[in-house]
Order: C-alpha cells, then sequence, then structure tokens
C-alpha cells in the first residue's frame, strides 16, 4: 500500500509586495478581486520562511467579492509539521498560533509527531482516528496500465469524494474558527490534498472569488520541489523509495497541484449539494451564525 507523502518545504523567491508612494491613489484598490489577489499571491508574507516547515503559508491578503480582505497571521495551511525545528517553533510561537487541526491518520502522526504542540502544553491539538488507504492510487502507479494519463485521472476521483472523506476535520476546524480560537493552523502530510481541500472550502465560505480558490491550491506546485524532496527521501523512507522507482512522468501527478483536481472536489459539491456552501452548511454543520462569527473572525474591511 502506497500513501501520499509528505515533502519538506523548499526555499521560494517572491516578489516583494507594491508599496504606495505618499500622496498616490492606491492602485491595488483600483482591481478587481481577482486581480487584487493575483498580486496578494505572490506576497512575501505568503509562505513562511521556516527551516523544517512543509508548504506553510498564510491565508492573509485575499479579497472576498464583498469588499473585505482575509487577515494576515490569522489561519496558515500546512504540511507535516515534524520537520519544525526550535527557531521554527519559536517563530509559530510569536505568531500566537493556539490551535492546531491535525488532518493526517494515526500512522502518520505517529511516525512523524507534531513538535510545535509538544513543546507548547498550551496549544489545543485536534486529532482525528482513521486509517488511511491509498492502495488503489499504488495500483494505478505500479500497475500494467501505469501512465501519466492514468495516474491524473486517479487523483481526479479521489478529489470528487476528499470534502466528504475529511468532513469531520472540517467541520471541527470551521467550530475553532466560529468560537475565534486563531491564531490558527491546520494541516495534513504534504499540506496539498487534505488541507487544500480544508483551504479551498474556507476561502470559499469567506466570499473570496473561485479563481483565487484554485490558485491558492495551486501554489503548492510553485512551493514545493517534489521531485527533489522525493529523490532525497528514497534512502531512508520505503514510500519515497518505491515512488523513486517508478518513471517520473507517472509519479508527477500524484505529488502536483493541478487546478483541475480541486475543480473536481467543488465540482462534485456543488452536483449533489447544489453549491459549496450548502455542503459547509448541511454537512459540516456551519450555522448562519457560525458563518458569520467566523467571517467577522478571519476577515476586516479592505
Amino acid at each position: 500500500m502506497m500513501r501520499l507523502i509528505i515533502l519538506p518545504l523548499a526555499a521560494l523567491a517572491l516578489l516583494p509586495a507594491c508599496d504606495n508612494h505618499a500622496g498616490q491613489p492606491n492602485a491595488e484598490a483600483e482591481l478587481s478581486p481577482v486581480a487584487a489577489n493575483d498580486m496578494a499571491l505572490t506576497d512575501k508574507r505568503r509562505v513562511l520562511d521556516l527551516e523544517g516547515g512543509v508548504n506553510f503559508r498564510d491565508l492573509g491578503g485575499y479579497r472576498t467579492t464583498d469588499g473585505r480582505i482575509t487577515k494576515w497571521e490569522t489561519v496558515y495551511r500546512s504540511g507535516s509539521p515534524a520537520g519544525l525545528t526550535d527557531a521554527d517553533n519559536a517563530e509559530l510561537a510569536r505568531r500566537g498560533i493556539r490551535t492546531f487541526c491535525d488532518f493526517r491518520s494515526n500512522e502518520e502522526r505517529e511516525e512523524e509527531p507534531n513538535p510545535y504542540v509538544v513543546k507548547n502544553s498550551d496549544v489545543e491539538y485536534w486529532t482525528r482516528d482513521y486509517a488511511m488507504d491509498s492502495g488503489g492510487l499504488g495500483k494505478v502507479l505500479a500497475g500494467p496500465n501505469a501512465s501519466a494519463d492514468n495516474s491524473r485521472k486517479a487523483m481526479i476521483s479521489i478529489y470528487r469524494t476528499i470534502a466528504q472523506d475529511n468532513s469531520e476535520s472540517y467541520a471541527q476546524m470551521f467550530r475553532y474558527l466560529a468560537e475565534g480560537r486563531t491564531p490558527l493552523a491546520f494541516n495534513c502530510s504534504a499540506g496539498k490534498d487534505r488541507a487544500g481541500t480544508g483551504a479551498a472550502l474556507l476561502l470559499s465560505l469567506l466570499g473570496v472569488p473561485r479563481e483565487t480558490v484554485v490558485a491558492d491550491y495551486a501554489l503548492s506546485d510553485d512551493v514545493v520541489d517534489y521531485r527533489a524532496k522525493i529523490q532525497e527521501a528514497a534512502d531512508s523512507n520505503p514510500s519515497y523509495a518505491a515512488l523513486a522507482q517508478l518513471p517520473w512522468e507517472t509519479v508527477k501527478p500524484l505529488v502536483a497541484s493541478d487546478p483541475a483536481y480541486i475543480e473536481s472536489a467543488l465540482d462534485a459539491l456543488e452536483n449533489e449539494y447544489g453549491s459549496v456552501d450548502t455542503f459547509i452548511e448541511r454537512k459540516l454543520g456551519v450555522t448562519e451564525d457560525m458563518k458569520r462569527a467566523i467571517i467577522k473572525n478571519l476577515t476586516e474591511e479592505s
């Protein structure tokens, strides 16, 4: 059985935010939410400069369709926290992260514990008991019909049920956010599939345009050099070693943040529930009062 891999954060050189000259109008404010968010994606605050973080990103700075903006240093998405160093833990503590929602399975957490919550006993650490089965995906990767196209189709299929399969995790995250238990971080292993879907649901609830929701998801491909990390870890990790022996073109769709994947997840919810908001309400139990509280806690006037 082959499960989704854990990929450490690669360095990313981001464009500096544009400064407005005194006395000149704020050009960014004149942009549409989507255009402004395209600029916000490259904000130097987006990706945390951590030594051992995996795809650790701030969800702040995104404009919503009703003229608000998501707060910085309030909600973070991440991959496995196992590699966090003492300096990283100090930085997260400086940011005041007091709630961690870990979407990983029992086995994943046992193999790679979260050192931040170990060192900070006052941090609320939420997990759930479940086993992760990626055997079907392993058969696609190593089977007689293995190909890049079949790997991509398998990932699109997985994403059609990913929100439903992890609904308990997302429901708890939304409860914490409604209660104002921020700053909050949520994570999976690579930080792109379970965490990526959670981020898409949250940004959708906040009113961030669909184009930005998809772009935030796809950003993982720019943050992590997946191929290099697989090769680096192949000597010490059997799962990485198995992947390293397969043709890269077959493996690449597994580790990609293809926009078609998150589109598949969102389309599936719209087809079954009528809208993503209805799924969040009916399946995740987010009431109108909770939604208003989340928006108040996580956004501000732009």
